[in-house]
């Protein structure tokens, strides 16, 4: 919205200069975008201000909106003229309603809706001080009575609209929905098929205008009109921004309705542009108006308590401030004490409450002068839990692994439930069957994530995703035998399928039992535990294939291969490793504190070992064995290669670990640890039948 300082001025005082005036206004909410100096066709400058202007400021889209914000603001007065009643006075005799009638067949999209009738006007060009004026706020000047219509709807931010009234067809206007595939040309030239949506202004056999967006061509004034039909109304703000962005057409008119007009304005305005018409076109005015206004707009008060602008605003307004400060905007103070009741302007819809009036009180004495107070209540920072904490490792470590975490329903199938009852349960505990299920596929609460990971899979795998790597964090529910309930938290995960095409991954290979322990040992590894496995058993799991996961004889769940013949394994026809872990075990495990260990002064010195034991034995008792005969000189024992076949014994494994010795007091010499790595030789000979491998 662009204003004019000099324009302005005509309705308040302004005693600061144009930059002071946009930064007072700038501070009450009405940002200044722009301060120019416009150079007029004569050579003058006019300074204007470009002001950007919220929706719920609506009022402000006019010269007298801001004249009032700035009259509040600069505490001056306001100088407004009354043409109202000095229409009454310019009236010719001839009565408006024997020249046009009005009908308004859409009371709730129009709620008000007057004509004024001008007859014998001279179309022609504007005066230079109308010129100007248009001109500075970069509008284009066309004729008298077009640039009246919005000189007006500038100066009142009430749009208006003047028909020929020679080419409405029986002098007749009729509000109303458009009919289907209805013809309307725009003034701009745009050629529209309206919908029965659209709510037009027309004659007694077609449309005239879009109603609040624009008029059409079919009756627009011109150098031959010589009686003028001059619209103000008010319409409804959601049916024009509707109709304007469905048929592409925006204006000066259907921005200002689509934020809402004053309804007592509409009468002010046009009386306002009648008396311009007269002026400066000639012409006569017929008396009296057709003002359709079917439900009269009540004026709203509202209850207004000093202590409660105080306790916002953290000031101290008296009674007496505050009811100043309200005047200043218009408003009107019905009951004057500590409760107030205001009587808010039609040209103000925005304000309802009380909170909207406290904040026109600061706005217009200054948000600057709201003091700065400091929270009295202390602030407790916020603690995570350690489950929380795990959890969050857990989502960290597996979907950096590539693992995608999936979310399931917590009910599952009966038969699966009591399936894989055994993960966590004791062979007391029960499963908890649903009263209300969902469908007989989803009859109790989960006993197990993996009958869920297990179809998803098989889901995916139909639509062609051949690896995938899903995991869950959620709850299993149990009964005992009691009735009482148990729910645990747990993690659960799956692999399965080729491993995918990446020059770190060889070819042809699937995912394993190793690539899952892999990923468990980087989890264990960011909580600073030991990770422990030791053979385990259970019915859905494929026998000597699974293994028992614990960290200090806390048992935490287990690492396996599903058993194929489980049924949601054997239709998938693949190799399917699970992971189960309870996080209230894992949590228990986590030591309460941990050690700072300073890094060693003094460097590692490095060993290999391959040799051949029998296949019976694991790598985890030779490692065992390897660290406890080192004693306090070897710091890490780490298996890197596994072989098995037909250049060794049918009966026996290669196993070659990496040795790394290091010592808190000096450098170790080859004369020391040699020694160490011969009893190491020696100790597997004897209690594991190891032989070095040639």
């Amino acid at each position: 919205m662009k204003v004019q300082v000099d324009w302005l001025k005509e309705y308040t005082e302004i005693d600061v200069p144009a930059d002071e005036l946009g930064h007072v206004l700038t501070m009450a909410g009405l940002e200044i975008e722009s301060h120019e100096t416009v150079d007029l066709p004569d050579g003058e400058k006019s300074e204007v201000l470009e002001l950007n202007v919220t929706p719920n400021r609506g009022y402000c889209l006019s010269h007298i909106g801001v004249a009032r914000e700035v009259s509040a603001l600069l505490n001056k007065s306001l100088k407004l003229s009354d043409p109202v009643k000095t229409l009454e006075d310019k009236s010719g005799a001839v009565a408006v309603e024997t020249r046009v009638s009005v009908e308004n067949l859409e009371p709730e999209l129009c709620p008000r809706y007057c004509a004024l009738v001008v007859e014998n006007v001279k179309v022609g060009p504007s005066p230079k001080w109308l010129k100007d004026r248009l001109v500075a706020i970069g509008l284009r000047p066309i004729n008298n009575i077009v640039d009246i219509t919005n000189f007006v709807m500038m100066e009142y931010g009430q749009p208006l609209h003047a028909f020929d009234r020679d080419l409405i067809t029986g002098s007749k206007i009729v509000i109303r929905r458009a009919k289907k595939g209805e013809p309307l040309v725009s003034l701009d030239g745009t050629e529209l098929k309206l919908d029965s949506d659209a709510l037009v202004i027309a004659d007694g056999d077609r449309p005239v205008a879009l109603a609040g967006i624009m008029g059409g061509s079919n009756s627009q004034v011109s150098e031959t009109t010589n009686h003028v039909v001059l619209e103000s109304a008010c319409f409804d703000p959601a049916t024009v921004r509707k109709g304007s962005k469905k048929y592409g057409l925006r204006s000066d008119s259907s921005y200002r309705f689509e934020r809402g007009v004053d309804w007592n304005g509409v009468v002010s305005a046009q009386a306002r542009a009648a008396l311009l018409i007269k002026e400066l076109a000639g012409g006569e005015i017929c008396s009296g108006r057709i003002d359709i206004y079917p439900e009269v707009g009540k004026p709203i008060v509202v209850p207004l308590r000093v202590s409660r602008v105080n306790q916002l605003l953290g000031g101290s307004f008296s009674a007496e401030q505050t009811q100043d400060l309200l005047s200043r905007l218009g408003m009107e103070i019905t009951e004057s004490s500590e409760t107030m009741q205001v009587k808010i302007p039609s040209f103000r819809p925005d304000l309802s409450r009380e909170v909207d009036l406290i904040e026109e009180i600061a706005r217009i004495d200054g948000f600057d002068k709201v003091g700065t107070v400091f929270p009295v209540a202390g602030v407790r920072p916020v603690k995570i839990a350690v489950r929380q904490k795990i959890i969050k490792k857990v989502r960290e470590v597996f979907c950096y692994a590539g693992f995608s975490e999936t979310v399931h329903y917590s009910f599952i199938e009966r038969a699966h439930a009591e399936e894989f009852k055994t993960t966590f349960a004791t062979e007391q505990d029960q499963i908890i069957v649903l009263k209300n299920p969902l469908s007989s596929e989803n009859d109790c609460m989960r006993t197990s994530l993996i009958p869920a990971l297990l179809k998803t899979a098989a889901l995916n795998l139909s639509k062609g995703q051949k690896p995938l790597k899903l995991f869950e964090v959620g709850s299993v529910y149990f009964a005992d035998s009691s009735g009482n309930r148990t729910e645990k938290a747990v993690l659960s995960t799956i692999v399965l399928g080729p491993y995918e095409l990446t020059p770190w991954k060889p070819r042809g290979k699937e995912y394993d039992f190793y690539d899952l322990k892999g990923t468990l040992e980087t989890l264990v590894e960011h909580l600073h535990l030991k990770l422990e496995i030791s053979p385990g058993d259970k019915p859905f799991l494929m026998p000597g294939k699974s293994m028992r996961v614990h960290v200090n004889d806390i048992d935490l769940g287990y690492l396996a291969q599903v058993n194929p013949e489980q049924k949601l394994v054997h239709e998938m026809e693949q190799n399917v490793y699970a992971l189960e872990l309870d996080l209230a075990a894992l949590e228990n495990a986590i030591p309460s504190s941990l050690q700072f260990q300073p890094i060693a002064k003094f460097p590692e010195t490095y060993r290999d070992i391959s040799i051949l034991v029998d296949r019976k034995v694991t790598s985890q008792q030779v490692a065992d064995l390897i660290l406890k005969t080192g004693s306090h000189l070897i710091q890490k024992v780490e298996l890197y290669d596994h072989f098995e076949g037909k250049k060794i014994q049918a009966d026996k494994k290669s196993l070659t670990f990496a040795l790394s010795f290091q010592s808190a007091e000096k450098t170790l010499s080859d004369e020391e640890v040699t020694p160490i790595f011969e009893r190491i030789i020696q100790t597997l000979e004897s209690e594991l039948g190891a032989s070095l491998r040639e």
